[in-house]
């Protein structure tokens, strides 16, 4: 795409070119955002994939094996919530996954009216390695901390998490 003509641009002047809301380093909120940004980050998730061996150079693809394998077995509209999609998008993700051999269909135990979309037996082996890679990656981050300033991030992380569930947000059920 060309450059748009000068006389279209804003001067750098008239331009607010920092960020809206400075985050002072060091505070929680900035590490937060760090380490969230990291993770999901392109440059990380193409490591993974290519760690894991994932077949199909699809991050959304990915990204549904990937929760598969972090929850279990999920619903195609518990997928769309967490991938921000619809469901039509979600049955076109399944059935690329599906046609890959990565998962499989199957019906609902909890309600004879749904399905659960589940990671096929190569899914799983694709997921385990996603999984072993993630945690191979953090320790390998954290190895050189003293085990008591590792046990005390454990413990703090957790319960930050519980905090999050605690104020709304709900993890996929069967997990």
């Amino acid at each position: 795409m060309p450059r748009p003509a000068r006389a279209r641009l804003a001067s750098p002047t008239d331009a607010e070119l920092g960020p809206v809301r400075p985050v002072e380093q060091g505070t929680l909120l900035a590490s937060l955002s760090t380490i969230i940004h990291w993770a999901d980050s392109h440059e990380v998730r193409a490591e993974m994939m290519h760690a894991a061996g994932f077949p199909i150079p699809d991050v959304t693809l990915f990204l549904v094996v990937n929760h598969l394998a972090h929850r279990g077995a999920l619903r195609p509209t518990e997928l769309a919530r967490m991938l921000g999609t619809g469901p039509s998008n979600v049955t076109k993700i399944t059935h690329r996954l599906h046609e890959a051999g990565l998962v499989l269909r199957t019906a609902d135990p909890d309600d004879d009216r749904s399905v659960l979309i589940a990671l096929s037996p190569v899914g799983r082996v694709i997921g385990r390695r996603i999984l072993d890679h993630v945690a191979d990656r953090v320790d390998a981050i954290v190895d050189t901390w003293p085990a008591d300033e590792r046990e005390a991030l454990r413990r703090m992380l957790a319960r930050l998490a519980d905090a999050a569930i605690a104020d709304g947000y709900r993890p996929a059920p069967h997990a």
